[in-house]
């Protein structure tokens, strides 16, 4: 014969706690050894912070028995303290002998085996702070266990799901949640899900989207190291829209069959972590396609063709800023010389021009400003000029400018003479020289044939200087006549011989 099952009046009448002397006989309080409370096998519950609470009934006592029922050869198997017994059995292993005898709460053996477990449960519904995984198994035990009741003969007034929510104390839609998230997140996020290094909401907003997601997702994260305890609902909904939004491409090769390629454009789609999906169409009409890790491998072949038309076109803008960059620097470096020729004349030390320019000397300067001097520094298009601190070689190049406009010098203009006109050269060099006896950088030639004092780059780090002959189109051996097939570092044009022999002779 069928009989009802009312949870709170069944349950809460085996349960109950005992209240006095006065009791009815069905539970007693007994001091029991702890080596005979044996822990129920199952038993979900973690057994957390141990430690700490043995170190609060190592002070204050038990303030709880544990509730046990009998078991086979004299003992007892624990129904709610598992803890509890835990956090005992280390203070008496630590020495704290009067720990050994355990109040506890003896129950009378009940119907079945799942009424028995279902008791442990409802023992430890309310004693505990359980984590959404935790929880989640724990709903799922019960109305495993119920249902079982049932085959046994138990009716239940009621809705299944309502007894299972007054069981485990928590509302019916929340168990929805709890039975979503239990039956579609994928094994990987469900792993990280009952180590608590995932959040429900996440969980839930993750077990809503279709399983394939979940694990690119996964991937995708994984692959960038980002920590999933930080990975949030909204992002969850934000990466499925956007997944969702590229599923229906079609390839343009195949006859617009299906994408092969949507997993990995998905992958991308939380790699970049962009709020604007990356891939919204083809790998064939993308414009990262040359460059992108995730494009399609049908494509391989224009990819390559692209990355080479791109590595040309750099080659050829590289080329180009050469072109333009040479004569800016060649200007700079000539800056450089007259400087370093005029403080050598003037036999005046690098500190004294920093101290002069109002600049911060250090010793680590001196070489480097040496070699801008002597022309063996790596010149670039920004390299300061030697005599300010933000003096720009257009700037320079203005005031040169206006003085060719009026017909007057540069220290016309900055009241560094009273004499308007330009001074006359006292001597007449191939173009490009400034002064007597300054080197002039590789890149550069003479205007006129003449002799000169060149410096190679023989590849040990070393410049060798030899006598060279510029003939107007080549530099030549002096003593053979045969072409040099390198250009110099740098040059010095050496002054026409005056003794009438010429430069040539």
């Amino acid at each position: 014969m069928s009989k009802d099952l009312d949870i709170a009046a069944v349950l809460g009448a085996q349960l109950g706690k005992v209240s006095g002397p006065d009791t009815t006989g069905r539970e007693r309080i007994e001091y029991l050894d702890i080596d005979l409370l044996e822990q129920d096998p199952d038993n979900f519950y973690q057994l957390s912070k141990v430690e700490e609470l043995a170190g609060n009934i190592s002070v204050v006592g038990l303030q709880q028995p544990i509730r046990v029922r009998p078991a086979e050869g004299g003992r007892y198997m624990i129904v709610s303290g598992h803890r509890r017994r835990a956090a005992l059995q280390q203070l008496v292993e630590s020495g704290e002998d009067r720990f050994r005898q355990v109040p506890c709460i003896v129950e009378p053996p009940a119907e079945s085996a799942a009424m028995q477990k279902l008791r442990l449960i409802y023992a430890n519904a309310d004693t505990r702070t359980m984590t959404s995984a935790e929880l989640s198994q724990q709903v799922k035990e019960v109305e495993d266990l119920l249902y079982q009741l049932k085959e046994e003969g138990v009716e239940f007034k009621g809705k299944m799901r309502d007894h299972v929510a007054a069981i485990c104390n928590v509302k019916a839609t929340k168990l929805a949640n709890l039975k979503v998230i239990r039956e579609k997140l994928v094994p990987g996020w469900k792993k990280l899900y009952e180590k608590g290094k995932l959040k429900e909401s996440t969980a839930l907003a993750l077990a809503r989207i279709p399983a394939k997601r979940q694990e690119v997702i996964l991937a995708g994260l994984k692959a960038k190291g980002e920590n999933v305890a930080y990975f949030w609902e909204y992002e969850v909904k934000r990466f499925g829209e956007q997944m969702a939004a590229i599923e229906g491409i079609k390839c343009k090769k195949d006859n617009k069959n299906p994408c092969s390629n949507i997993t990995s454009m998905q992958q991308k789609i939380v790699e970049r972590n962009a709020y604007i999906s990356p891939c919204q169409r083809c790998c064939d009409k993308c414009v990262e396609l040359s460059k992108c890790k995730y494009a399609c491998p049908k494509l391989k072949e224009k990819a390559q063709q692209l990355r080479a038309d791109a590595k040309a076109q750099r080659q050829q803008e590289k080329m180009a800023k050469e072109e333009h960059d040479r004569p800016i620097i060649r200007e700079i470096m000539g800056f450089w010389n007259r400087f370093g020729q005029a403080r050598n004349a003037a036999d005046k030390s690098v500190k004294a021009c920093f101290e002069a320019l109002g600049r911060y000397y250090s010793k680590s300067y001196e070489q480097e400003f040496i070699e801008h001097e002597c022309l063996e520094a790596k010149f670039k298009t920004d390299t300061s000029l030697p005599y300010s601190y933000s003096c720009s070689l257009d700037e320079v190049k203005r005031f040169v400018k206006i003085a060719d406009l009026f017909g007057c010098s540069v220290d016309y203009l900055l009241c560094r003479t009273d004499i308007p006109q330009m001074a006359t050269a006292a001597l007449v060099l191939p173009e490009g020289q400034l002064v007597f006896a300054g080197w002039m950088p590789g890149g550069t030639n003479p205007k006129e044939p003449c002799d000169v004092v060149a410096k190679f780059d023989l590849g040990n780090g070393k410049l060798h200087s030899m006598l060279c002959r510029w003939n107007g189109e080549a530099f030549l051996f002096k003593a053979g006549g045969e072409k040099v097939n390198m250009e110099p570092v740098k040059w010095m044009a050496l002054p026409p011989d005056t003794d009438g022999e010429g430069a040539g002779g």
